[in-house]
């Protein structure tokens, strides 16, 4: 789906970033071929996206990717709109940024952005992060010195005046950011929300349930 979706059971827009088909999970190299890391981020941002939507409280999932034609056979099926990401705002940050400002044109509310490999993620990590009462909210990754959710609650956050961070760090960095903007601010660390998948040691930490799940849909991850 590339047209607008109205904002449904929830006013929160959920922005999901996503990466080509052929650089991603490059760390699972010694593990995966080409074919089969490129079935890998198929497989997890569909289990993202797929959950994001089956979340109380998220009215559209908004994907924003530089590589529109595998996004959108990746996501076939999936009630999801995809942006593209101009060249000339390359990077995790720039493609955020890009996607903020065309939500912003069309009205205010929440975004929650969610990185799409996150496979142990439950429609119930993201309510009860969409629960937490802060202008910003931070999912710490498991060494609790990353980002893998943010939550942007308040006008000035949301839209326009709050930085996005992303990268080495990113948990001191966005909370360093809603400091400098008077904003209150809240970390949350869940089972869901943690692990995110880019190295075999990332896979060994998922739940052997979802080990099962994802491992069944990509073999050689087993």
């Amino acid at each position: 789906m590339t047209g607008v979706r109205p904002l449904g059971r929830g006013t929160t827009t959920a922005v999901v970033p996503l990466r080509d088909g052929v650089s991603g999970k490059s760390r699972l190299a010694a593990v995966l071929d080409g074919a089969s890391r490129r079935r890998l981020v198929r497989v997890l941002a569909r289990h993202v996206v797929a959950t994001l939507l089956a979340a109380d409280g998220v009215g559209r999932v908004v994907v924003v990717t530089a590589d529109p034609v595998f996004t959108r056979e990746a996501l076939a099926g999936l009630e999801v709109e995809v942006l593209e990401q101009p060249a000339v705002r390359p990077g995790l940050n720039g493609a955020l940024e890009h996607a903020r400002e065309v939500l912003t044109a069309r009205g205010p509310g929440p975004l929650l952005v969610a990185h799409a490999d996150l496979p142990a993620l439950l429609p119930e990590d993201v309510v009860a992060l969409l629960a937490t009462e802060a202008p910003v909210v931070v999912a710490t990754d498991r060494y609790r010195s990353g980002t893998n959710l943010l939550l942007l609650r308040a006008g000035d956050a949301a839209h326009g005046t709050f930085r996005f961070r992303f990268g080495i760090g990113s948990l001191a960095a966005h909370l360093a950011e809603a400091e400098s903007l008077g904003l209150e601010s809240a970390v949350v660390h869940r089972p869901g929300t943690a692990v995110d998948l880019d190295t075999a040691d990332d896979w060994s930490q998922l739940p052997d349930e979802v080990r099962a799940a994802v491992g069944h849909q990509v073999p050689g991850l087993l």
